[in-house]
């Protein structure tokens, strides 16, 4: 059988990856925090046979990886450890997810949509826009324990959420725009966003069961993490309401078994087992002993090294990743603050042959901030290698060669910079090549491989004095990057720590353009053309410097099929795995 025949077509949300290259987590100091986390999508028809299902059933058992510490922290609004985000995916899903034709709604009767009166944007009470969502709660959804899921969840979450301002372990930026909930009656609710938004730009906070967990929060608010049954009782059915629920875990396994209430596609396996390995070298032990049937990873040289090896075994799975490896720049560094000098950097790179050497060519040269397969992009300003180029914009911002090749200002100052970066892949590889292409146009490169690299440290301009190597995904799409690289989101006194701009990009034309973004409304033509703007502005003033974006390899055992989208080769969600009959 054809591999990529076999494989099941579902609705896909945007992908992620490992926290494998040096991360940053891209959330604001905010109530709402968001986490870049793999995306599983759910609501398709059945890809496969009433005889494929059963099969699955006689067979029972699937058991798949996630890398992370232990124990797994399972709270909904806890917990920023991407392996940990990735197993909440087994046993709780979002209210919304996104799929190829918009948003689709797992716990209610429909998105809200303009059409049918259920979004509107009106003024509020202080002449600010603001953006109404009524929402409508299915009357079958149920936790795993049977009982019904209500706005009386909803209410709760919101409580708790507005009283101890702890970040969510949701995968939607957009989730910081929600102003306020109102509940309604016992199925429906209005929640409130800042600003025009659109249906396809809405989220809602993944819900608690009050039933449960609230007795514990009324008992003492301040302490209700450390009490909640997510901690000290992870077996209670009534947590979940995903396609699976915790019943046991052991060393380091979480044992999965079929939620009967789950409202979506039901599962053909009745168990799960999830494996949590601390790191990358225990799960590819776990891999080569065969105790892992389906694992999904962006660290490139594990997952091909593995894909070679265990051919016989496995089938692999290449797909775009939507996660951009990139340089952020400290824009208070008088050099690096210098547009002329970012490009002469960029400019020194053969990114096409990093691309080739270091990902084995499956990996696209990143110009801006989405790639060519991703939805909205526009082609921008390019930046191929070009050493007479990179050498004359170098000349004209005033950095002057000396005998040993090395350039310095007039002031004697040296062209010189640090280049900081976490231990793993592709880094180590590829920093040490960074700074070889540099020093032939003059610089000079301090390397500093940091195990304690942040991504979101308020004192990022004082602590990390020159680039800056991340992967990072736009989850939330492209109004994310206000929050990167926006100037009224560096993080201060005044706005109340709020924003991801730690690195201190101010420039004007990328703060127009995201402004233009967010007033675009949500009509065709004016938002394609303000996401044009962005990307645009981004690839002409390079408030970071752009390398590639990556691959995801998914890897399934041959007796599975469903584990990959067919159209995308994307990881498919637990739920559509099932045996290859």
């Amino acid at each position: 059988m054809d591999d990529s025949a076999s494989a099941t077509a579902y609705p896909q949300t945007r992908g992620a990856s490992l926290f494998d290259f040096g991360f940053s987590r891209v959330w604001p100091r905010h109530a709402f925090a968001g986490l870049v986390l793999v995306c599983l999508a759910i609501g398709a028809s059945a890809a496969w046979s009433d005889q494929a299902h059963a099969a699955g059933k006689a067979e029972s058992v699937v058991s798949t990886a996630v890398i992370g510490s232990w124990p797994v922290s399972l709270h909904p609004l806890q917990g920023d450890e991407f392996g940990h985000v990735m197993a909440k995916r087994f046993v709780n899903r979002p209210l919304l997810e996104a799929g190829p034709g918009g948003l689709t709604c797992v716990y209610c009767v429909s998105v809200p949509s303009v059409a049918d009166g259920s979004l509107r944007t009106v003024r509020d009470s202080d002449g600010t826009w603001i953006t109404v969502a009524r929402y409508i709660m299915r009357p079958d959804v149920r936790w795993a324990d049977g009982v019904a899921m209500t706005t009386a969840d909803v209410a709760f979450t919101w409580e708790v959420l507005t009283s101890t301002g702890r970040g969510l372990a949701d995968s939607d930026q957009r989730i910081i725009n929600v102003k306020s909930i109102q509940v309604i009656d016992e199925r429906r609710f209005d929640v409130v966003y800042t600003g025009s938004a659109c249906s396809d730009q809405l989220s809602v906070p993944p819900l608690l069961p009050a039933h449960l967990e609230k007795p514990i929060w009324q008992s003492n608010p301040a302490e209700y993490f450390s009490n909640s049954l997510y901690r000290t009782k992870p077996g209670t059915p009534g947590l979940y309401s995903g396609p699976y629920r915790v019943v046991a875990a052991d060393g380091t396994t979480l044992h999965l078994e079929e939620n009967i209430y789950w409202p979506g596609q039901k599962p053909a396996y009745g168990k799960v087992d999830l494996l949590v390995p601390a790191n990358q070298a225990a799960l590819e032990t776990a891999v080569r002993a065969g105790k892992v049937d389906v694992f999904t990873t962006l660290t490139f040289d594990v997952g091909s090294r593995l894909a070679r090896d265990l051919t016989n075994a496995y089938n692999a799975f290449y797909a775009p990743s939507d996660f951009l490896v990139h340089l952020k720049v400290n824009f208070t560094n008088p050099i690096l603050s210098d547009l002329r000098v970012r490009k002469a950097l960029l400019f020194s790179l053969n990114r096409d042959a990093l691309v080739s050497s270091v990902l084995e060519g499956k990996g696209t040269v990143a110009q801006s901030l989405l790639s060519p397969f991703m939805p909205g992009y526009a082609p921008v300003s390019r930046y191929p290698f070009n050493l007479t180029k990179a050498n004359q914009l170098l000349d004209a911002a005033g950095w002057v060669r000396g005998r040993d090749g090395m350039r310095h200002n007039i002031s004697g100052v040296p062209l010189r910079f640090e280049l900081r970066y976490r231990g793993n892949h592709p880094w180590p590889q590829l920093a040490p090549r960074l700074a070889e292409a540099w020093q032939a146009v003059g610089a000079q490169v301090d390397l500093v491989e940091d195990a304690a690299l942040s991504g979101d440290a308020v004192d990022t301009t004082q602590r990390y004095s020159g680039l800056v190597g991340f992967s990072q995904s736009l989850e939330g799409g492209l109004e994310a990057a206000r929050f990167w690289f926006h100037s009224t989101m560096i993080p201060n006194a005044a706005n109340g720590k709020r924003g991801n701009n730690y690195f201190a990009v101010r420039i004007k034309t990328l703060d127009d353009a995201l402004d233009h973004l967010t007033q675009a409304g949500c009509a065709v033509d004016p938002r394609r053309d303000a996401l044009t703007e962005v990307q645009k502005a981004y690839a002409d003033d390079l408030p970071a410097l752009p390398l590639w974006f990556g691959t995801v390899i998914t890897l399934a055992n041959k007796r599975i099929d469903g584990a990959v989208d067919a159209r995308t080769f994307a990881s498919a969600p637990v739920e559509y795995w099932h045996p290859r009959l």
